[in-house]
């Protein structure tokens, strides 16, 4: 088993490129971006976090991948909550193959609501698999 610290990452990327099989991130890249943890500020912070582990992934590698659902918005500079339109960024050149909230299967129908719903914000556990390229 590997771990990666993330720092070291611009200068060990070829090592990491596809190796992994699966990857795990919870409550952490909604914040990419933002500023809030010194980071610099990058409106697309997220979505270039998304991009590297999606090549540090092996081909059909999974992705446990953990942050708030409801209507689209940023919390600046706290978070990100995702809706329709940040989750398709998101989850490009993944399939997505099952959601889970509080330990249960989370339905289809019942996320197309919460992403309706403006006074609806929770955290949600998606599992990504890596398209093959």
């Amino acid at each position: 088993m590997d771990f990666l610290y993330a720092p070291d990452l611009p200068f060990k990327k070829d090592d990491y490129y596809g190796k992994f099989d699966f990857i795990v991130s919870f409550s952490s890249i909604e914040h990419s971006g933002l500023g809030r943890y010194g980071d610099p500020i990058d409106p697309i912070g997220d979505i270039r976090e998304m991009n590297k582990i999606h090549c540090m992934l092996k081909p059909r590698g999974l992705l446990f991948l953990g942050f708030a659902v409801g209507v689209d918005k940023v919390t600046f500079n706290a978070h990100r909550i995702y809706g329709r339109i940040r989750l398709a960024m998101m989850f490009e050149g993944f399939k997505l193959l099952k959601i889970f909230r509080l330990g249960s299967t989370v339905s289809e129908q019942h996320m197309l609501k919460v992403l309706s719903d403006e006074k609806y914000e929770n955290q949600y556990l998606f599992v990504l698999e890596k398209k093959d390229d």
